[in-house]
């Protein structure tokens, strides 16, 4: 029996039966993605909720100018002068001898605020309050004239 020599150009070709299909994953390479997933869904869930500072600062801001408007338009709608104070040491706002609210965590009143006085029409005795967290400061400002309340 004689040997014949294979042409250098051609190559070998299997047959269909011997070919080794790569579509899919194993069983092991998917656990092994699940327990990379988990990972880093303990590694979020462990840190907790994101946020951030500024966004806090913000919203506190606002909501404490939003708390003064609405002291205003009540002033004004009950026909008498209505006292709004800020209490750096216990950390909260609002109408002297009514509801007051907390500060966010972090964040603290620069100085020690006058009271605000919002009068029966429409005026005030005018003010700013500065708050402050880290290094971010934000100033809710009361003009004394037309009682007008803005956050800068």
């Amino acid at each position: 029996m004689a040997i014949q020599p294979c042409d250098k150009g051609s190559r070998r070709r299997t047959s269909p039966r011997n070919m080794h299909l790569d579509g899919g994953f194993t069983l092991i390479e998917m656990i092994v993605v699940l327990v990379v997933l988990a990972l880093v869904g303990s590694i979020v869930l462990a840190r907790g909720p994101m946020h951030s500072a500024t966004l806090d600062l913000r919203a506190t801001a606002r909501t404490m100018a939003s708390d003064m408007r609405r002291v205003r338009a009540g002033a004004i709608a009950m026909d008498r002068d209505v006292v709004f104070t800020v209490d750096p040491a216990r950390r909260d706002y609002g109408i002297r001898k009514g509801t007051r609210h907390s500060l966010a965590p972090g964040i603290s009143i620069v100085g020690i605020p006058a009271p605000i006085v919002f009068h029966a029409d429409g005026g005030s005795s005018g003010g700013v309050v500065t708050l402050s967290e880290a290094e971010r400061r934000l100033a809710i400002n009361v003009d004394w004239l037309t009682g007008r309340v803005d956050v800068r």
